[in-house]
């Protein structure tokens, strides 16, 4: 695709992300201040290991970084570009705190902004894949991290800038609270299947990476080709919120989602949640008996593709 049909695209492209960030900046303010409320809002954070680590990377590695729960959560929410250690790391990964934190009306109208920004954003970046989609997977990738440096943001953390802040706009009977498992999903595939996918990660031929693989792939055996596994891991814990408002005449139960972040709740004029399931900060081991997944070798045999072999016996 000539590079002029990208320029439309290009040109709204600076004015999202400066949206964007103003809108974190304007939340951020108005957020910490709670922390120093002569009247305090209530906050439940939850602290499992993840969390922690994602917290100390928030708060330059200083001792109780939960004392100020408010100031914590705005900085997450302001987190829209890789830091230097999480660039270190899985470009995949996110920095996630769950939890819920009480908020007067403002808050909560300025999350939502915030929330719109980010909704635009992605609606924009998804235009420009689609305007990329006759080039390479690694091409397409390549020329929209050129094109979010052109804008001035060659940091930007698509799944951070992706992400909504979870609202209870309207203060709900209660609140409940559970921890769904991490899970893993492991698929059988074929020589032939791989191979197709490698090519069209690198048609040209020019990524070393991926040329070492299909030499891998081609120098597979025979009697192992049908021990190859895609495995794909949601390797955190989610914790799941739900809403709850009574009537006379009935309970409305209403998913709010997975809290990454800190759920913000109206917390009303006493500035408080309504009642809520108490959930331990690390979830429950898992029960499951062993699997035979666990033959699966630890290493990937396709790094790109997420592809295993099963162990030989």
């Amino acid at each position: 695709m000539a590079q002029s049909s990208l320029k439309p695209l290009a040109s709204r492209l600076q004015q999202s992300l400066d949206t964007m960030h103003l809108r974190a900046t304007e939340l951020a303010g108005p957020l910490r201040k709670l922390d120093g409320s002569s009247r305090p809002w209530s906050h439940y954070l939850l602290q499992p290991e993840f969390a922690v680590d994602a917290a100390n990377q928030l708060t330059d590695n200083l001792d109780q970084p939960f004392s100020h729960p408010f100031t914590l959560a705005s900085r997450l929410f302001a987190q829209l570009n890789y830091s230097d250690e999480m660039a270190l790391g899985d470009a995949r990964n996110t920095l996630q705190i769950p939890g819920l934190l009480a908020v007067p009306t403002n808050v909560i109208a300025l999350a939502q902004s915030l929330n719109s920004a980010k909704g635009e954003f992605q609606q924009l970046t998804a235009e420009i894949k689609e305007a990329l989609a006759p080039h390479p997977t690694l091409e397409r990738d390549r020329i929209l991290r050129d094109m979010l440096a052109d804008a001035g943001y060659p940091r930007a953390h698509l799944r951070h800038c992706y992400r909504q802040i979870l609202l209870c706009p309207e203060k709900p009977d209660a609140l409940a609270l559970s921890w769904i498992k991490a899970r893993k999903s492991i698929k059988k595939v074929s020589v032939d299947w791989c191979e197709k996918k490698l090519v069209q990660l690198d048609p040209q031929g020019q990524d070393a990476g991926i040329q070492f693989q299909r030499q891998l792939l081609a120098g597979l055996h025979k009697n192992r080709h049908h021990d190859l596994r895609q495995v794909q891991i949601q390797s955190r814990p989610n914790l799941q919120v739900a809403e709850i408002f009574r009537t006379e005449q009935e309970e409305i139960y209403r998913q709010v989602g997975y809290s990454a972040m800190p759920v913000l709740v109206n917390g009303g004029d006493n500035r408080d949640f309504p009642e809520f399931t108490r959930v331990d900060h690390n979830p429950p081991a898992s029960r499951r008996r062993t699997r035979k997944d666990l033959k699966i070798e630890q290493a990937p045999y396709l790094a790109a593709l997420r592809v295993h072999l099963i162990a030989a016996t």
